[in-house]
């Protein structure tokens, strides 16, 4: 199977950064940052290669795929894996820094 190009949606792109600054200024540096960074990266390298290893979700078109602490939803295109949301599962609703 022929590796598929990985894009991200505008809301997943604004999820992940909106992580990645609470972690930046909680932390006062980007180290846990750059480390999860790399993390998603290798995640979406294999996800590329691999595009079923997430689990279908209800609407049986969307998929999801866990990484430690957060959700990677995505849907699969002829061409291309779409990023959809990237969640940060221990947030509690009420009180999102996403």
């Amino acid at each position: 199977m022929a590796k598929k190009q990985i894009i991200w949606s505008n809301r997943a792109k604004q999820e992940l950064r909106q992580i990645l600054d609470y972690y930046n200024s909680r932390d006062g540096s980007v180290e846990y940052s750059l480390r999860l960074v790399d993390e998603i990266e290798d995640l979406l390298n294999t996800l590329s290669q691999s595009e079923f290893i997430g689990r279908l979700t209800a609407n049986k078109k969307t998929r999801v795929v866990v990484m430690k602490v957060y959700l990677i939803f995505y849907e699969i295109n002829q061409n291309s894996i779409e990023v959809l949301s990237f969640c940060d599962n221990r947030q509690d609703e009420n009180s999102k820094i996403i």
